[in-house]
């Protein structure tokens, strides 16, 4: 079989070639490069060149070196693709529903939801260890002892629970937290205590001290989660947001915010990303942003790295 011309950047070829010095036998790589630009066997190309490539990578260095949204417009062009391995947890940017609307086959990655994990894990433990507080006083100088929350004495929620969801479970069972699982296919999870229907799940929610939202964005879930939703919450619960900023109406969240009904945001999304300089976001005494940065952890490389692998050789054979 002859190698297969597979559409990635530069980076995650040398990248990829450095894991499977055999990888040149199985791929022939067509590139974006650092600069944006495209290449071939080391000459510079166009994207009428990627007429015949079936294959294409969106690895994780994209967004490190800025280039993802070029990519995406390279694949746009690509008459012939069919499979694309996206780096991406979700799958709802425009150019991958474009893609999926001409028929290319896109396999997500579960790459992120381990770091997000622990970075869930990490925005509880400093909400309940009270560690804005202690880094006031310490830079007061000020020798100040605070009470604080053991995880173990808490319960939590997890609106939306598939690989992201499991993930923050485990972390948070390990620590004697009870936690309820909240998803629409019911069944039955080892990592919870609970696992329910969202209309059967009002009393979790209440009895809540960390909810933490991970379902997808759809144009069901735009703007579900607002003012009835923010209500429902335990007031002075922790509210974490891993999932899409357009999942919730942030005008709701403010208010319950500002009203001490909730008593802490942590959101590594919002509506618009980057978030302005001028967004009340950054400023609100209850609220921690981060910069979408929850997946990127040291081990988000290398299993994406490993699924990309592992999916090559079943499109390589025809296989699902």
């Amino acid at each position: 079989m002859p190698p297969l011309p597979v559409f990635m950047s530069a980076a995650g070829w040398e990248r990829l070639c450095t894991q499977d010095a055999t990888l040149r036998q199985r791929v022939a790589p067509v590139l974006m490069e650092n600069d944006g630009s495209l290449s071939r066997d080391g000459q510079a190309i166009s994207p009428a060149d990627l007429a015949q490539c079936t294959a294409a990578w969106f690895g994780p260095e994209l967004f490190g070196l800025g280039l993802d949204e070029a990519f995406l417009d390279v694949m746009l062009q690509m008459p012939a693709l069919d499979w694309l391995q996206s780096g991406r947890a979700g799958l709802d940017h425009p150019s991958l529903i474009a893609l999926s609307r001409k028929g290319v086959r896109i396999t997500r990655s579960n790459g992120p939801a381990a770091a997000i994990g622990e970075y869930v894990l990490a925005a509880a433990l400093d909400h309940f260890q009270r560690g804005t507080e202690r880094r006031a006083a310490q830079a007061r100088h000020e020798w100040l002892q605070l009470w604080f929350t053991e995880v173990s004495l808490t319960r939590w929620a997890l609106v939306g629970y598939g690989e992201i969801g499991r993930e923050v479970a485990r972390r948070a069972k390990a620590m004697g937290a009870h936690v309820t699982g909240i998803r629409r296919s019911g069944g039955s999870e080892p990592e919870l205590d609970v696992l329910l229907a969202p209309d059967a799940a009002a009393e979790a929610l209440r009895a809540a001290d960390v909810t933490v939202l991970s379902v997808p964005l759809t144009a069901q879930s735009e703007r579900a989660y607002g003012e009835a939703f923010f209500a429902s919450l335990k007031p002075g619960s922790l509210f974490i947001n891993i999932g899409r900023g357009p999942l919730v109406d942030e005008d709701a969240l403010r208010r319950a915010l500002d009203e001490g009904h909730i008593g802490h945001a942590v959101l590594d999304v919002t509506t618009v990303e980057p978030l302005p300089a001028d967004a009340w976001h950054w400023d609100h005494p209850r609220v921690t942003v981060t910069a979408h940065t929850s997946g990127v952890g040291s081990g988000l490389m290398g299993r994406t790295d490993a699924l990309f692998f592992a999916n090559l050789e079943r499109f390589r054979a025809g296989q699902p």
